[in-house]
């Protein structure tokens, strides 16, 4: 669990320091490269580690899956906001809930509370003021909580080492993403220094280090409550934004942040 909420807090941390530094860039552009250059980076172990054969298939649906959580969080964060893209994306362990439920699998209270409570106090952390109920945007929000619950899923119990798992998945998403990134090179050339220090941090310490600790910590903790401990991404970057983004909390980012944290303790066994 603890891998899971290194992570989180790595992912906290790169929203709070988008807030500071970040520059206008285009989901078109930036969804692209964050794939392709976090491939190239761990190509080199995907090549010195090569997978099981048995593994190929679930590796291929953990980059679907990824791409999809990557691909529709931006674009749900672009079509409303970034508040309304967090609170949707972790609605994964609601519905990985849900699924386990509909199994038949029998869930302690105190975990089904858990799950209520820490979307509760996700709701409340972005605020009401910061959930823009755009159709489409929700829509993208949606298909990306059901992404992340997929690969949080597909990643349970694999064999393959953490990175070059996420190698692999960084692979598909860059296959996938290829096209758009070739019609949109033109924007790619005219991004400035800072663009591209923000890109790389998206790529080291926003993608392959936090992937990598969740795929680490996803491969004996369960889906659900491995997705349910990333939501303590929401409260390190409402608390990172403070010394660096000029964002002081809240009361009620403080109770929201209370509120997952509590949800988060009631599912550890």
């Amino acid at each position: 669990m603890i891998y899971v909420a290194l992570a989180a807090l790595l992912w906290g941390l790169g929203g709070a320091l988008a807030g500071r530094f970040m520059g206008e860039i285009s989901p078109s552009v930036l969804i692209p490269l964050r794939f392709l250059l976090s491939f190239f980076l761990l190509l080199p172990l995907v090549l010195r580690f090569p997978p099981a054969t048995k593994e190929w298939p679930r590796l291929l649906r953990v980059g679907l899956a990824l791409s999809g959580a990557q691909a529709f969080y931006y674009l749900a964060i672009h079509a409303t906001t970034v508040a309304t893209g967090i609170f949707l994306q972790y609605l994964a362990p609601a519905l990985l809930t849900l699924y386990a439920l509909l199994k038949g699998e029998k869930l302690p209270g105190k975990a089904l509370l858990g799950v209520a409570v820490a979307l509760l106090g996700a709701y409340v952390l972005v605020g009401p003021k910061g959930f823009t109920a755009n159709p489409v945007g929700v829509a993208y929000g949606l298909l990306s909580a059901l992404s992340f619950a997929l690969y949080a899923a597909f990643s349970h119990g694999l064999k393959t080492p953490p990175l070059v798992s996420l190698g692999v998945a960084t692979g598909v998403g860059s296959l996938l993403s290829l096209p758009i990134l070739l019609g949109n090179l033109p924007r790619v050339w005219t991004l400035d220094p800072g663009d591209w220090g923000a890109v790389a941090y998206l790529v080291v310490l926003g993608t392959v280090v936090p992937f990598g600790l969740f795929l680490l910590g996803v491969r004996t903790v369960p889906a659900r409550s491995a997705t349910l401990t990333a939501m303590l991404e929401p409260v390190a970057g409402a608390v990172f934004a403070w010394p660096l983004a000029g964002e002081p909390l809240s009361l009620e980012g403080l109770l929201g942040g209370t509120l997952i944290l509590l949800g988060v303790a009631l599912n550890r066994r």
